[in-house]
């Protein structure tokens, strides 16, 4: 891990929650929350003065009501597995939007991709900039950031 504190993640993971999913979230967690088994991930690709990606990988109950709350409706995993994946890469985009400006500065631009599947939820690729998870409504949410540095002249380098 680098020096970069996880105030930034922490803070736009939280928000996000409460105020898209409509779901309480918390720093610390409870031992069930801990450990819970993820069951969904997802990930956003992105590019700008930074480079890399944000992955959100969620326990099942999680899934559900993000979906739910977001969507109104009520969600069966088993069925609208394609709902829930969809409700939960908007979480990661709007994490992720929220979390690059304050890394990079207000006035840095970034290009989001479009959120994908985390083929693999149990496994985390190694040595984040940022992590932490989060206790959510009884579940648990794990975030990561995993960040490229770009160099000024590497930006506009011809290739």
């Amino acid at each position: 891990m680098t020096s970069i504190t996880h105030s930034p993640l922490l803070a736009a993971a939280a928000t996000t929650f409460e105020s898209l999913a409509m779901l309480p979230s918390s720093a610390t967690l409870s031992a069930a929350e801990a450990a819970a088994p993820i069951a969904f991930g997802v990930r956003v690709d992105f590019e700008g003065p930074l480079r890399g990606r944000l992955e959100l990988r969620v326990t099942a109950d999680v899934a559900c009501c993000v979906a739910e709350n977001m969507l109104g409706l009520p969600i069966a995993l088993e069925t609208d597995a394609t709902l829930v994946r969809d409700a939960l890469g908007e979480v990661a985009n709007v994490v992720c939007g929220n979390v690059l400006p304050e890394l990079a500065g207000r006035d840095a631009v970034f290009h989001l991709g479009a959120p994908q599947i985390c083929e693999a939820p149990d496994v985390v690729a190694p040595s984040p900039e940022l992590a932490l998870s989060l206790g959510v409504d009884g579940g648990r949410a794990d975030l990561t950031l995993h960040l490229v540095h770009l160099h000024p002249a590497s930006r506009g380098a011809a290739s």
